[in-house]
């Protein structure tokens, strides 16, 4: 026997899963409608948080620039004191005594116009260093004067090589030495007023 849903039956059936659907669409459209709010709002989030990493790899970018910026001009620029400060300079060339270390003399002489004009109110100490030692002890006192944080300029520079008198008072000569040169090194410090000037930098 075969039995067979009336007709009645079938619409209300229909009728019963529509007002679910009905019901259930009421229910859900809130959390869709919000679920799409907060999607929205990740999104404007992330592209904010992207905008944010741009500047600090940006902000990271400038910085770094600026310390080669400031390391660079550390390199070139040079303090000009107030005032001469023989002291320091003596102090700054003045080097130790060791095996490829003769002698050395230091003098400073009175100061003198900065400039060939005479203009500008600088002045400047003129400095002549003598030297009996190792051509890389000269060139040691050369590096000093020209690292330091004051202007220091270097005038004239000459340097011979010495060769070995065995006769010369007190002439010894060690193996392995390494052999001296006779240096004079002139320089002139700068000061005047308490600014800063640039300077070409030496090779």
């Amino acid at each position: 026997m075969i039995m067979r849903a009336s007709g009645s039956s079938l619409t209300m059936l229909a009728a019963s899963v529509i007002a679910v659907a009905g019901v259930s669409g009421f229910m859900l459209w809130p959390a869709f409608t919000a679920s799409e709010a907060r999607a929205l709002e990740c999104g404007r989030l992330l592209t904010q948080v992207a905008r944010y990493d741009a500047i600090f790899i940006e902000r990271d970018r400038m910085l770094g620039e600026l310390a080669q910026a400031r390391a660079s001009a550390s390199r070139v620029l040079r303090e000009i004191p107030a005032v001469a400060d023989q002291a320091h300079l003596m102090r700054m060339l003045a080097v130790g005594a060791s095996s490829d270390m003769g002698t050395q003399t230091i003098v400073a002489g009175d100061a003198i116009p900065a400039s060939a004009s005479g203009k500008g109110g600088l002045r400047a100490v003129p400095v002549t260093v003598e030297m009996h030692a190792s051509f890389e002890r000269v060139m040691e006192v050369l590096a000093r004067a020209e690292g330091d944080r004051r202007l220091v300029r270097p005038i004239h520079i000459e340097i011979q090589r010495v060769a070995f008198d065995p006769n010369a008072r007190g002439a010894k000569q060690t193996d392995g030495a390494l052999p001296l040169v006779e240096a004079r090194l002139e320089f002139d410090a700068v000061f005047g007023a308490a600014i800063t000037a640039a300077v070409e930098e030496q090779p």
